[in-house]
């Protein structure tokens, strides 16, 4: 098939007059830039998409490769009970928890939570290592 053949068959709508255009009007022309702007922006939202699969892959893999370490898993266990303690006591504050506590009370409780959680730091800076499987 020629190219001018390729051309005078390219639209059904075509007429014998148009002597090779591509599109009979501008709305044809529009619908197909829409078409290939479309394309353009589902091709980059795919591969922006793959390329966060393969990250959070990635970040997944270092997740259970760190929880495999004892250190780290009892720094996510003791983090994720003094953050609840202290979510659950702030929630609660104005019902139950700390009502008609001092404000001392509240300030010891949120101190000793950040010095438990600073010891805890510290220690596993020291047997991190120790345990790492990398």
């Amino acid at each position: 098939m020629s190219a001018t053949a390729k051309h005078d068959n390219a639209s059904p709508n075509a007429h014998p007059e148009d002597k090779g255009h591509h599109h009979n009007n501008k709305k044809d022309c529009a619908i197909e830039h829409l078409k290939a702007r479309l394309n353009d922006a589902s091709a980059a939202a795919c591969s922006y998409l793959h390329a966060f699969v393969l990250k959070a892959q990635d970040v997944a893999r270092v997740c259970l490769l760190e929880l495999q370490n004892p250190v780290v898993l009892v720094n996510l266990v003791l983090h994720s009970s003094v953050l609840c303690y202290l979510c659950n006591g702030y929630a609660n504050h104005n019902v139950r928890f700390l009502k008609g506590k001092p404000n001392s009370t509240v300030l010891t409780t949120t101190a000793g939570a950040l010095g438990l959680l600073t010891l805890d730091g510290l220690i596993s800076k020291k047997y991190y290592s120790r345990f790492d499987k990398k």
